[in-house]
């Protein structure tokens, strides 16, 4: 009996022992205790199979495949842990400063990293302050939107140190018990680039083949008539979260995010309540970083639901009042640099000599890229915004117009006078280049036709899709494109249904030659009565 009795203590044990070998730190906190240091082990049968992954910017992403490493953290080692490269814009090859994705429990069931199952480590390569994504994930769970914690990191591949890295928490079903009463729902990835009209990939949910939450969103963004959209949008979207969300990426210029930038970000279908909620993805270029800390409050919004939503003018005032609020708590500007100070200080003494004096550089921009947002954001709150008031012939002269180039091949622009007309030109730079003039209206409900004058040089008919056109930013048709060498007529006729702003596009795309856009013939027109008002909807 004595002996049944020991083997049964050593049954006991080993089954607590087995417990905490699988959750040994989950005690520990890698996001607000001391900063994360992992040594990564890799085999070189891995680091081959590494070498071979390659990610190009806007091409289709191949393969990403798993190998094993061990992971080690102080005396902690983790075993059997899959790793793959990740990135899309800031990709790295694994013999650089690569960015990985850490799956701890893939080939090993059961095995977690402080609780977690996932991990990233991202190589931070457009924030060396390495502080964006935990700062600005605060700043979201603070203003009452849910998100994945991060954490500044070092990180060790095979002896060679890659230096300052973040680690995030990974969007997955862990994540979503953690945040919602019920993790039954879908959550889907946005990737990179995308909005929620395209066949987002859904990493969890009990029932992912089914994308009715998605359709309901869809068509509910899609409705008409002002009020009926926010009625089927109040169904579909967790309403108060968007606003949160909407106002703290406009707050925090995450110009890369979903509202702006239809861009990095994941959305959940909480089923304890039958909506969709938004959440933040890809926080590394915050406050001015390839963008303005001027940036408007009221951009042209990209993501769908975020430009009907906020077209419809009650939401586009409560929108501004939570700007507003967050502003005046949460968003000081005193507690954005304390918070700031209180991220660093935690970092800097995990820092060699060698890093921090860029460490130290990079967090004073970023107080100082902070202070002038707040500055703009409450020069902007003064000012109310109203739609522009076109002349008694509803024939709008446009100016402002400023220059972009394409998102790969990037055209160059120039203006001119020429012949008596002011040119506006832009110039093809090779395969795949575009560019345009670009200017921004306020418009109220109504059916407007945005109508020029363009011509191209050296061009030839063969090429179907480039040319010359005008659009509106969001419109990726190329209908109405043409190559001409004489001045010709172009017009894009668009509705515009409730308040919005409105960037018109004066494009040319094309591997050589030249598009040439008549400034002083540039009009918008109001063609007709305004679209039916929200208290004539049937």
């Amino acid at each position: 009996m004595h002996s049944r009795n020991l083997l049964l203590l050593w049954l006991v044990l080993g089954v607590a022992l087995g417990a905490l070998a699988k959750d040994e730190n989950a005690g520990d906190d890698p996001f607000t205790g001391a900063v994360p240091s992992l040594r990564i082990e890799i085999p070189a049968e891995g680091m081959r199979v590494l070498r071979q992954y390659h990610q190009v910017w806007r091409q289709p992403r191949p393969e990403r495949i798993d190998v094993q490493a061990t992971v080690r953290e102080g005396t902690r080692v983790y075993t059997n842990v899959a790793v793959h490269l990740k990135g899309s814009w800031t990709f790295q090859p694994i013999d650089a400063k690569p960015s990985l994705t850490l799956n701890f429990d893939k080939f090993a069931p059961g095995q977690r990293f402080h609780g977690m199952t996932k991990i990233h480590l991202n190589n931070s390569a457009q924030d060396p302050s390495g502080l964006c994504e935990q700062f600005g994930r605060e700043l979201f769970v603070a203003a009452g939107v849910p998100s994945p914690r991060a954490s500044p990191a070092l990180v060790n591949l095979n002896g060679r140190e890659l230096g300052l890295c973040v680690l995030i928490e990974g969007a997955n079903k862990q994540f979503v018990k953690s945040n919602f009463a019920s993790a039954k729902g879908n959550l889907y990835d946005g990737g990179s680039g995308g909005d929620v009209t395209k066949a987002l990939k859904a990493v969890s949910g009990d029932n992912r083949e089914d994308r009715s939450d998605l359709t309901n969103l869809v068509q509910a963004a899609r409705e008409p008539v002002p009020a009926r959209r926010l009625a089927r949008l109040e169904q579909a979207l967790d309403v108060e979260r968007f606003l949160s969300f909407a106002a703290t990426e406009a707050l925090i210029v995450h110009w890369d995010g979903y509202a702006i930038g239809c861009n990095n970000y994941r959305v959940f279908h909480d089923v304890s309540q039958d909506k969709m909620v938004f959440i933040p993805h890809g926080l590394d270029q915050l406050f001015g970083v390839s963008s303005s800390p001027n940036l408007s409050l009221t951009p042209p919004f990209k993501g769908m639901v975020a430009r009907t939503l906020f077209a419809v003018p009650e939401m586009r005032r409560r929108y501004l009042e939570r700007i507003e609020k967050l502003s005046t708590n949460e968003f000081r500007v005193e507690a954005l640099l304390a918070r700031v100070d209180r991220l660093a200080g935690r970092l800097r003494p995990a820092l060699s000599k060698e890093l921090r004096p860029e460490f130290d550089g990079a967090v004073e921009h970023l107080k100082g890229r902070i202070a002038q947002r707040a500055r703009s954001v409450a020069q902007q709150l003064k000012t109310t915004k109203r739609p522009v008031q076109f002349p008694a012939d509803g024939a709008m002269p446009l100016s402002g117009w400023t220059f972009k180039g394409g998102p790969t091949q990037q055209a160059s622009g120039s203006r001119n006078v020429a012949h008596g007309r002011d040119v506006l030109r832009v110039t093809g730079n090779g395969p795949g280049s575009s560019g345009a003039w670009r200017t921004i209206l306020f418009l109220d409900e109504g059916h407007y036709e945005f109508t020029g004058l363009a011509r191209t040089e050296g061009m030839t008919g063969a090429e179907e899709t480039n040319g010359v056109i005008l659009r509106i930013s969001g419109e990726r048709s190329t209908h109405g494109i043409a190559i001409n060498e004489e001045w010709t007529a172009l017009s894009y006729p668009f509705d515009v249904r409730g308040l919005e702003d409105v960037e018109l596009v004066c494009e040319f795309r094309g591997p050589r030659g030249s598009g040439e856009f008549d400034a002083g013939s540039l009009r918008l027109l109001r063609k007709g009565p305004p679209l039916s008002k929200p208290t004539d909807a049937r």
